[in-house]
């Protein structure tokens, strides 16, 4: 599907008009026109996005994006008014992996190694780009530190209008903890507004008057054995003094909070929790003077609401972070906004649906309210971007971030729903072949790593478009969230500690006869797949329950519970502390076990110790630099798979960490996994 339209054309000509971007890559081929999703290679399915991170300076002026540009993504500015283009970065190492907008005049951004690590940006300096003197200034380049570097962590809010200053969070005083300044970027100079905190800060919250009024602090873990706690300090408005309000455990066993933002009161705080033993986080007012909770916001039966995995956020009715809280978003089976009462951004969000209504469409409005940038995304629309104009009531259509994602090509994601066999409500996503009949279907069950966050998301494509792919070639795709998996209650939760290989394993083998029973899927060809904790479920499923799988592709696998937790070279075990023992020693021997005391159940549920019941064919994949789930893990597995006679497609792919972002490695990945599930599904 071409899509070509007058912004995006803005865009296209002046790369081809830059001698910079003609001498690299030459101007950007027109996307061919596939006729189905099973025409498209790999090599399209697995690229980086084409466009990404649109965003509109308050005065609505210009539009920052980034674009691909010399094999990398890179920031250019669009100048609605001239629809003249301008190419700020254009590194062939780095990519930009964010940027933020300050007033109208400045724009921070940071730069990274996007294809190091799976979803996760190696960062490798910070800039800002002063829009009236046409330039980039560095704030911190982490290759090559030097004295006067500044660290900022993140931008909290912006003072607003032409100036150039605001409050971020930045480590001035300790190279752990952060404060809050006010950072001038025109005169680099900065102000700490938090002289006075409680100490060991994590995060912190303004009021709508750019006031530091809530910090959350780490406490030290009192000793092994015992959590770590997490408090939240609140200060009042004509006081310097903090007080605790309210605390929780890393065990995640009891009462959660996770602060929202203030009302523009600056009295009425927003609080996700699940206070008074409720199974799920629910959002509730909070009065910072009186110290109580108030009026229930909003519950939802199935989903925690922020916290656990979860993601939500208050729709204010301007977008300058101190107007008044008019409704709630959080993520559900689908993005879901829930409105309190009417106004006028009740108004503009019902035009835009009206205008787009199969899409869940997010926005921004410029600060004289003239226009909106919209994000339009849906199961089967990977993102596209449009200028609203809230006069005309018009939608311009600006850049489709995967030009090759026809739409009309893709495959539906429907959430489905089950009882585990202990009667346990589990949920996940599933994705059928379009064009084909939901019967009989060989089936790929595509397990999240973790496991203890939320894996899927409805209209979240991200930089692997799995599910999509793994359709298009013909299967069943269930993303499933087991127990153990994030934003689902409490009981959900608790429900997986030490069931690593148990009733966790039974959670997706139920998924899978769910499907059976339905008749969608054939039983005699079911595959699984997975990275990290989706890798180990992977390996125990072919090792515990053999007969039921026919084959499986594990990336970055646990293979031994015992060496998850002993490995010395691991980033969990470098990161304990002497004297508790950190997460591995506490947090891990509650949630998977200990390799002494439960030695009996870590032999039993730990594949690489039982390769000899596997039936069907492997494909182990991993990473020669990963930390956090080291090569031992697959050599182990390998080992014992060889030695067991077993087949095994076993490959390493070099300095690649905990998953792969590298093209050539993502490439050959999905190339290899294409064919190993052709070759082991087939009829």
């Amino acid at each position: 599907m071409k899509f070509r339209t007058t912004l995006q054309h803005v865009i296209v000509a002046a790369f081809a008009a830059l001698p910079i971007y003609a001498a690299h890559a030459g101007a950007p081929a027109e996307t061919k026109a596939y006729q189905s999703a099973a025409e498209i290679p790999v090599e399209v399915f697995f690229k980086l996005t084409d466009y990404r991170d649109l965003s509109m300076s308050p005065d609505g002026k210009t539009i920052a994006a980034i674009v691909p540009l010399n094999g990398r993504g890179n920031l250019v500015l669009i100048d609605l008014a001239s629809r003249k283009a301008k190419v700020i970065t254009s590194s062939p190492r780095f990519d930009v992996a964010e940027s933020r907008w300050v007033g109208n005049k400045y724009l921070f951004y940071r730069t990274a190694d996007g294809q190091e690590a799976r979803g996760r940006f190696v960062y490798k300096g910070s800039y800002y780009y002063d829009i009236d003197n046409d330039k980039s200034m560095e704030l911190e380049n982490t290759n090559e530190r030097k004295k006067g570097d500044i660290h900022i962590d993140s931008i909290i809010m912006a003072e607003g209008n032409d100036s150039p200053e605001a409050y971020v969070s930045m480590r001035g005083r300790s190279k752990e903890y952060a404060d809050v300044y006010k950072f001038n970027f025109k005169t680099r100079r900065s102000q700490l507004l938090t002289f006075e905190s409680p100490g060991r800060t994590e995060g912190w919250e303004l009021d709508t008057h750019k006031r530091p009024r809530i910090a959350q602090r780490g406490e030290i873990r009192p000793a092994a054995g015992q959590p770590q706690m997490t408090a939240y300090y609140h200060r009042p408005i004509d006081s310097d003094k903090w007080e605790k309000i309210f605390e929780q455990s890393s065990y995640n066993d009891g009462t959660m909070y996770d602060v929202l933002g203030f009302d523009n009161d600056d009295r009425t705080l927003y609080v996700s929790t699940n206070k008074d033993g409720l199974d799920k986080m629910a959002v509730f007012k909070y009065d910072t003077v009186t110290k109580k909770f108030g009026e229930l916001v909003h519950a939802d039966p199935i989903f925690d609401i922020n916290g656990q995995g979860a993601s939500a956020r208050l729709i204010r009715e301007s977008d300058d972070e101190n107007g008044k809280v008019v409704g709630l978003y959080y993520d559900a089976a689908k993005p879901t906004r829930i409105w309190f009462g009417n106004s006028a951004r009740k108004s503009l969000s019902e035009q835009i649906d009206a205008s787009l209504p199969t899409t869940y469409n997010a926005f921004r409005l410029s600060s004289d309210g003239s226009k909106a940038l919209v994000h339009a995304t849906s199961d089967i629309q990977s993102g596209i971007y449009y200028l609203f104009d809230t006069q005309k009531k018009t939608l311009e259509p600006i850049v489709q971030d995967r030009e090759w994602a026809n739409p009309a090509l893709m495959a539906e994601r429907k959430y489905i729903g089950f009882k585990a066999r202990d009667g346990l409500p589990v949920y996940g996503y599933l994705t059928l072949p379009k064009g084909t009949e939901a019967k009989n279907l060989p089936l790929i069950m595509n397990i999240h790593g973790g496991p203890m966050v939320r894996g899927y998301h409805f209209s979240s494509w991200g930089r692997w478009p799995e599910a999509q792919f793994f359709a298009s070639r013909g299967y069943a795709v269930l993303e499933l969230e087991p127990r153990g998996s994030e934003g689902y209650g409490r009981n959900h939760y608790v429900k997986a500690w030490k069931q690593w290989g148990g009733t966790m394993q039974d959670d997706i083998n139920d998924g899978a006869m769910f499907l059976v029973q339905e008749g969608i899927v054939d039983k005699k060809r079911m595959a699984l797949m997975g990275g990290s904790y989706g890798g180990y479920a992977s390996l125990q499923g072919m090792t515990r329950d053999p007969d039921l799988w026919r084959c499986a592709s594990s990336v970055v696998a646990v293979s031994d519970l015992g060496l998850l937790q002993n490995v010395s070279w691991s980033d969990t075990s470098e990161n304990a502390d002497a004297a508790t023992g950190g997460y591995l020693n506490n947090e891990f021997k509650l949630w998977v076990g200990d390799s002494k005391a439960d030695a009996a159940l870590f032999e039993l549920r730990s594949p690489a110790r039982n390769a000899a019941n596997v039936k069907g064919p492997i494909m182990l994949t991993m990473g020669s630099d990963d930390k956090r789930v080291p090569l031992i893990h697959g050599e182990k597995m390998r080992d014992a798979l060889l030695k067991a006679g077993k087949t095994l497609d076993y490959k390493v792919y070099p300095e690649e960490g905990h998953g792969f972002n590298k093209d050539v490695n993502v490439f050959d990945l999905y190339n290899r996994s294409e064919k190993f599930f052709a070759q082991c599904l087939k009829k």
